[in-house]
């Protein structure tokens, strides 16, 4: 007992001081749970203070209140500003500011208006998953990084105007609740939209010098794309315009992919210049496609569905190559002589000679339609029937067949053609038995034939009385119908 005696003296005292340092631990850690970041409230001035103080700023998930406003800071700032997943109260006021460093914002909410117009990040700037409740400004921003605006959330007007992105910017899954304008904007590198939402969209004179991707983007209100440059791959695959949709005077250096693009109203592509591929496969079109004044290298519209009231508008459009069947289009061409010729150009460089024929045989029945009676008219129409424009064998054939067969009844039913018969001659036999001197129909169409195809009557047969008039008309129809056949059939077999 005596050896644990001065452990039983120091018993009471251990547990004093146990009992004593349990309340601060405990005031520690209530304090600690009082600064979480869902309970934090900054006030923007502090921040302001932190930065011109050159400290480092990094949050995550507090509240911000009252105006942030970075305009009046001098010089750039050279730290990294990094605010994630949190809620800025206030405006927020960052005009002609340059980062040195990322700026991270990714998550964060903007309850009232933001402006980041003519500011300058040099660093990263991350904008992914924010929500911008009211204005948006990111007029003639300058990005010389990477811009990540990856799902971000715009619920009213935005601007990118004269914005130039110098880095990769990417847009996937960025959402425009209202009015959005990338006027006069420059990408330089890719540019991604990918699964966008616009409502009201304008890339008026905006420049795209790398590969940009609109891939099942959706365009709910009117899409504008006017004198828009795209100088490498552009990808549109899959997006749907669900209103008006306008191209007018833009270029495409590279490929057009606009593949399986849903179109619900008018396509407006006129003076467009397409220097590559445009794919428009399977794309489907609610409204007209116009291509007036539109320059293209080659263009793809196969399997492409078209509206019942749809046309399409070649007037004045230079293409070298345009891969579309006739029955397609056909119905729905808006007619301009010279476009007919050359999509009859085109497809016989295509070798699609029946397309070729129909659309110069539907451009020669408009436009005999349109010309005012006269001698061009009646000839139009006899080019008409007797050989389709020269491209329809078939209606040569039908006539000769016609002809033949035509005559030969009138000269069977009119007793127009006898038999020789040998004079001061007796037939053996029972004369009752012998045949009748009007001939059979089998003697009257081999007669017709031959009329026609010779304008010789058979040895043995002769046209009596008017029908003589009528065998040379035959026979000069015979030559007409017969030469004519020989020149349509000639031009088939040759090409």
């Amino acid at each position: 007992m005596t050896e644990n005696s001065p452990w039983r003296c120091l018993l009471p005292a251990l547990i004093l001081l146990l009992l004593l340092f349990m309340p601060a631990v405990a005031a520690d850690e209530s304090g600690i749970n009082s600064q979480l970041p869902h309970s934090s409230a900054i006030a923007a001035q502090n921040i302001v203070s932190q930065i011109r103080s050159g400290q480092p700023v990094s949050y995550n998930n507090i509240t911000v209140t009252g105006q942030l406003d970075l305009s009046l800071i001098e010089g750039p700032i050279s730290q990294a500003l990094v605010i994630t997943n949190s809620r800025f109260q206030g405006p927020v006021l960052i005009e002609g500011v340059t980062f040195s460093q990322d700026l991270d914002l990714r998550g964060s909410t903007f309850q009232d208006n933001v402006s980041f117009a003519r500011s300058r990040f040099m660093g990263d700037a991350k904008f992914s998953g924010a929500r911008f409740m009211k204005l948006a400004d990111f007029a003639d921003a300058y990005f010389d990084a990477s811009s990540s605006f990856i799902a971000a959330s715009f619920s009213g007007d935005s601007s990118f105007s004269s914005a130039e992105f110098r880095g990769d910017a990417a847009f996937l899954g960025a959402s425009f609740a209202a009015d959005v304008d990338f006027d006069d904007a420059r990408f330089i590198r890719s540019g991604s939209f990918r699964a966008a939402r616009f409502e009201d969209v304008r890339f008026f004179e905006t420049e795209f010098s790398g590969q940009v991707t609109f891939l099942s983007a959706l365009f709910s209100g009117n899409a504008t794309f006017a004198a828009t440059r795209f100088q490498s791959d552009v990808v549109f695959r899959q997006a749907r315009f669900l209103m008006g949709s306008t191209f007018g005077l833009s270029s495409f250096a590279g490929l057009a992919d606009f593949g399986a693009v849903q179109f619900n109203q008018t396509a407006f592509f006129g003076g467009v210049k397409f220097s590559d591929l445009a794919y428009f496969a399977s794309a489907r079109l609610g409204g007209d496609l116009i291509l007036e004044g539109a320059r293209l290298y080659s263009m793809q519209l196969e399997d492409v569905e078209f509206a019942e009231q749809s046309e399409i508008n070649l007037n004045s459009t230079d293409f070298t190559k345009f891969v579309v069947r006739w029955s397609t289009i056909g119905s729905r061409m808006v007619y301009n002589g010279a476009a007919y010729l050359a999509l009859v150009k085109n497809y016989k460089s295509l070798e699609w000679f029946d397309d070729a024929d129909s659309c110069y045989y539907q451009y020669r029945r408009i436009g005999q339609s349109l010309t005012p009676w006269g001698w061009s008219k009646l000839s139009d129409i006899v080019s008409w029937l007797s050989c389709g424009y020269g491209v329809r064998v078939s209606y040569t054939v039908f006539w000769c067949l016609f002809t033949i067969l035509f005559f030969g009844v009138v000269f069977w039913a009119g007793k127009g053609m006898n038999k020789f018969e040998i004079e001061d001659m007796e037939l053996p036999g029972n004369p009752s038995l012998r045949p009748s001197k009007r001939g059979s129909f089998t003697d009257a169409l081999y007669f017709s034939i031959a009329m026609f195809t010779t304008s010789q009557a058979p040895v043995n047969t002769y046209p009596v009385g008017f029908y003589r008039h009528l065998a040379m008309a035959e026979g000069i129809l015979g030559w007409f119908f017969l030469g004519l056949f020989v020149v349509v059939l000639s031009a088939v077999l040759i090409r």
